[in-house]
């Protein structure tokens, strides 16, 4: 990758900060520096057929990775077009995998059960996993939580960071006040965090996969902060709520999380 290349590479990422969550930041540039470093030619001579190798070179990939390594490529390439760096955008000429239909994953209200059982163990691990079925929020969103978002009288929190950086009000449960409240009576510190580590330090995403994962050899089935969002959504569902509503409340522009 040349020099040039590169400064336009970091340009990119610097005016896509304040519309982008900073991971799917990293995530496209790893990816757009994977295929410069496999087509090696210089930006303005990249041809629909280099990305097309690139592809078959990628095909030991779900179709799904695929389709996200090549967003990145569009989304970089279309940056190029705007600044008149490059003529045109070669993914347009792009014919992607199909992708398999999934049915989002979710937990039945028995083993939502279940997993509330096994984390009554530990008043935060609980009051996580109530919030989590309580409000639909991504994990990012709930380690980025503060004490001072809530409003305990209304019972609703205000969610900062969302994707795409839009902020929403999400409401949440008596059972989940009663989680959350009685998690924060053991607390001793000044952390403006809703949701600590175990040593006292604001929660990492890293610690809470991991919980996650240890719930789900002790349970015997999968579950993740993602399958907690659908949970919410489909529970949701069942009880009659209209999609669209659902929708806002998940923060998204379209049913699909």
């Amino acid at each position: 990758m040349t020099n040039e290349t590169e400064i336009i590479l970091e340009t990119f990422v610097e005016e896509h900060l304040s519309r982008l969550q900073e991971q799917t930041l990293v995530t496209y540039k790893r990816n757009i520096i994977e295929f410069l470093d496999f087509a090696q030619i210089p930006l303005q001579d990249v041809r629909p057929s280099d990305v097309r190798k690139w592809m078959a070179h990628l095909n030991h990939y779900e179709p799904a990775t695929i389709h996200q390594k090549i967003a990145s490529l569009r989304l970089f390439f279309d940056y190029g077009v705007e600044e008149q760096m490059v003529e045109k955008n070669p993914i347009y000429a792009i014919e992607l995998p199909k992708l398999k239909d999934r049915v989002p994953e979710y937990l039945t209200r028995e083993q939502l059960m279940q997993l509330r059982m096994l984390t009554n163990r530990s008043r935060r691990e609980r009051a996580i996993i109530e919030m989590f079925y309580a409000t639909g929020v991504r994990l990012s969103e709930l380690i980025a939580m503060k004490q001072t978002d809530i409003d305990w009288e209304g019972r609703h929190i205000l969610i900062r960071k969302g994707k795409g950086k839009k902020e929403r009000l999400v409401l949440f449960t008596p059972e989940c006040e009663q989680q959350v409240k009685d998690y924060l009576k053991e607390r001793a510190d000044e952390q403006p965090y809703l949701f600590l580590n175990s040593k006292g330090r604001p929660l990492q995403s890293r610690t809470l996969r991991l919980m996650f994962e240890g719930y789900s050899k002790q349970l015997g089935f999968k579950v993740t902060p993602h399958t907690m969002r659908h949970t919410f959504a489909a529970h949701l569902a069942e009880k009659g709520m209209p999609l669209v509503h659902i929708q806002d409340l998940l923060g998204h522009d379209t049913i699909g999380v």
